[in-house]
């Protein structure tokens, strides 16, 4: 008799006849038998791995198999266990769900056993939108937890009978249908002991334990080792260049095999969700590209006007300088500016960096308490980056390049320049500095994703605030 894990394997290789993309990014990933049914009673993948539960799979028809392959596939081309940060791990799994099961059953068609989570609002929303939502309104997170619960109680009725309240779903299985969820939750208060406060229906106030939530099918673990332990930082970059160059891989493969992606189950990975991937590691990357090259690429701009062509500096980072401009017009908590200096100190460290200066500007520059529109930070020296919300009002990006171009003799260390704003405005190309620049935009809207899309010089990526709470 065939046994679960002959029975994935099968499913597997049946995936190769039209998915060959996803069957190509499942082969990377071990196949793990756990009979820990409290650890993981359906699948789970950590990024490396996919965990089974034998009784569960052999439960399920071969469709039902193949579906929550790709979803668990989709889990690590969108790199899921990479980019919880500190969000409530049963809340992030069902952003995830969202964002990955509304793909594949509206825009693949494919069939989901009881337990997954959709919702046609979230769609086309990254994981980390999703959470923000869940986690700031009860009335969308009671709703995920009901049609979970819903889902269970229909697939083991004996084993929920204590527990339910007579309160059935259609079940997610049914294609082409709708959810009716209960609506229960009508406030948004959050509790200091990590559970949230919502009303129902009869005004009492009853509190979600975050806890307690329910897992729905496909969980999403973080990147761990063999033996379950967290990865360190070296690990985690190793394992998603592993997974990207496989995504890579997986595209030329189908490409190769005339597919168009549309229906493969890799049709979505270009699309928001891996946009917005990790922005700590895409800035961590870009800031540890900078080569210790010259290049005639583009000439030196400070000489230039001199009439003396001398190729631009893109010096590695020994010993140098970060340069780091503040949009104060932006609508950023002091908060997140002390989680944004702490990532930003951790990446300058890693990349050999001495100094950190800061400048803050709204439409002019804006000095400090001592006369200065420098505040320089000596790394190297034990001091500690400190960003501060300081100033307000209009926005004009092209003051702090000046103050750097032409007002500033002592940066010739400086070996890249970031600039903090919400993206909301517009720049010359004609301030454009010496040395690589990298937007680092707080706030996702339709100007500043034409402002990344427009932006006449340097990298834009998209710092997600929610990262920081």
């Amino acid at each position: 008799m065939i046994n679960a894990q002959d029975f994935i394997i099968k499913a597997r290789a049946q995936l190769m006849k039209g998915n060959v993309g996803m069957a190509s990014m499942l082969l990377n990933l071990d196949l793990v038998e756990e009979t820990d049914s409290s650890r993981c009673d359906t699948m789970a993948t950590d990024g490396k791995r996919i965990y089974f539960n034998s009784e569960w799979v052999m439960d399920l028809s071969m469709d039902e198999v193949q579906g929550v392959l790709i979803h668990e596939a989709l889990h690590v081309v969108y790199e899921h266990p990479f980019r919880r940060g500190s969000r409530h791990p049963k809340v992030w799994n069902i952003a995830c769900d969202y964002a990955i099961n509304n793909y594949l059953r509206y825009e693949l068609g494919l069939r989901l056993p009881l337990g997954g989570v959709w919702d046609r609002k979230y769609t086309n929303m990254t994981a980390e939108q999703i959470y923000r939502d869940l986690i700031n309104d009860d009335e969308s997170l009671q709703e995920a937890i009901d049609q979970i619960q819903d889902d269970n109680e229909e697939h083991n009725p004996k084993e929920s009978e204590d527990d339910s309240e007579g309160e059935g779903s259609e079940g997610n299985s049914e294609e082409g249908e709708e959810d009716e969820r209960n609506q229960t939750g009508q406030g948004n208060i959050s509790d200091e002991d990590g559970k949230k406060t919502s009303a129902n229906a009869e005004g009492k106030e009853e509190k979600i334990d975050l806890d307690s939530i329910p897992d729905a099918i496909g969980k999403v673990l973080d990147a761990q080792d063999e033996e379950g332990k967290p990865l360190n930082e070296a690990e985690m970059q190793e394992l998603q260049g592993e997974v990207q160059r496989a995504v890579s891989l997986a595209e030329k493969l189908e490409s190769a095999m005339g597919g168009s992606g549309s229906s493969s189950g890799l049709g979505g990975i270009s699309g928001n969700e891996v946009a917005t991937i990790s922005w700590k590691e895409i800035l961590r990357e870009l800031l540890s590209s900078v080569s210790e090259d010259t290049s005639w690429n583009r000439l030196n701009k400070r000489h230039q006007w001199r009439g003396i062509n001398l190729p631009s500096r893109t010096q590695e980072p020994q010993g140098g300088e970060l340069a780091i401009a503040i949009d104060t017009s932006s609508s950023v908590s002091q908060q997140e500016l002390n989680i944004f200096a702490s990532e930003i100190q951790a990446m300058a460290e890693d990349c050999g960096l001495d100094k950190i200066r800061v400048c803050y500007c709204t439409t002019s520059m804006i000095k400090n308490s001592e006369g200065n529109f420098w505040d320089i930070y000596d790394l190297s020296s034990g001091e500690d980056l400190e960003l501060q919300v300081r100033g307000g009002g209009g926005t004009s990006f092209e003051p702090p390049f000046n103050l750097y171009n032409n007002f500033s003799d002592d940066v010739d260390d400086v070996q890249a320049f970031i600039y903090f704003t919400d993206g909301e405005g517009s720049c010359k190309p004609e301030v454009e500095p010496d040395v690589p620049v990298f937007w680092c935009i707080s706030r996702e809207s339709s100007w500043s994703r034409q402002f990344a899309d427009t932006v006449a010089f340097g990298e834009p990526v998209f710092v997600d605030v929610a990262d920081f709470y």
